[in-house]
């Protein structure tokens, strides 16, 4: 017959584990932790009356590391046993935190051309397992002035126009560049990638706000360049057209 643990006696164990934890990390830090040990600490901050070995487990199990943890959408990491909204949250906003404080660290970088660009984003753009779509807003000297995330799912990410607009006029930037990476090889952009890239030049322009480039990444590293390929050039002269026209004016 299988023995019964008493919840007193089993939230004492998990006390003691999480108080193990804290002090080893405050003697050591996260260099002795190993993955699972870093989740289960983590995951303790805003879970602190349940035992999240077994959540960090599984976390580890289903998306293969750290990395792929953090990485992942909230929406995927709800449907682990013990991982509630609350916990998802906190686990993406670390990663957000890391790319956020990494940024702060590095000197004034400028960006003066699609090529600077691409050099700028590589290092990023192709170290994810999942779609993210990268704002890189520049001031008039072409400095960088905030770069911003936004996570999708295994094979697309949705964004939020008026949340890139909205971050974009919050720091008054005068030009902008995209980024986002394919799960594929093929950095190719989809009709919806085209849909996208024709959007935020139709809404940015009248803002005074100039889209420098897209820039897609595939999983081998190869890049596909809007303004490479001409196109933000196309859809920018596309808008002039269209402001122009008598369809504008009944427009607005």
């Amino acid at each position: 017959m299988a023995k019964v643990q008493d919840p007193k006696v089993d939230q004492q164990i998990h006390a003691g584990r999480r108080e193990k934890l804290r002090k080893l990390f405050r003697d050591h830090g996260l260099e002795i932790f190993n993955e699972v040990q870093v989740i289960e600490y983590a995951l303790g901050l805003v879970q602190p009356r349940v035992d999240t070995n077994p959540t960090a487990h599984r976390l580890i199990k289903t998306f293969g590391g750290l990395i792929g943890v953090i990485e992942a959408h909230p929406d995927k990491l709800e449907q682990i046993d013990g991982i509630g909204p609350q916990a998802a949250c906190f686990l993406n906003f670390l990663r957000q935190f890391i790319t956020y404080a990494a940024h702060l660290k590095k000197p004034n970088i400028l960006i003066k051309n699609p090529a600077d660009a691409e050099k700028f984003l590589r290092g990023v753009m192709t170290t994810f397992s999942v779609e993210h779509f990268f704002l890189v807003a520049l001031d008039k000297s072409g400095r960088v002035i905030l770069q911003d995330i936004f996570t999708g799912g295994l094979e697309k990410v949705t964004i939020d126009i008026r949340a890139v607009v909205d971050a974009i006029l919050r720091v008054k930037a005068s030009r902008v560049i995209f980024a986002h990476n394919h799960v594929s090889n093929s950095p190719a952009p989809s009709d919806a990638d085209m849909r996208l890239t024709r959007m935020l030049v139709n809404v940015l322009l009248p803002l005074g706000i100039d889209v420098v480039d897209h820039i897609i990444f595939g999983k081998d590293g190869e890049t596909y360049s809007f303004s490479g390929e001409n196109f933000i050039s196309v859809f920018k002269n596309e808008h002039k057209a269209f402001v122009a026209s008598k369809d504008y004016e009944e427009y607005v």
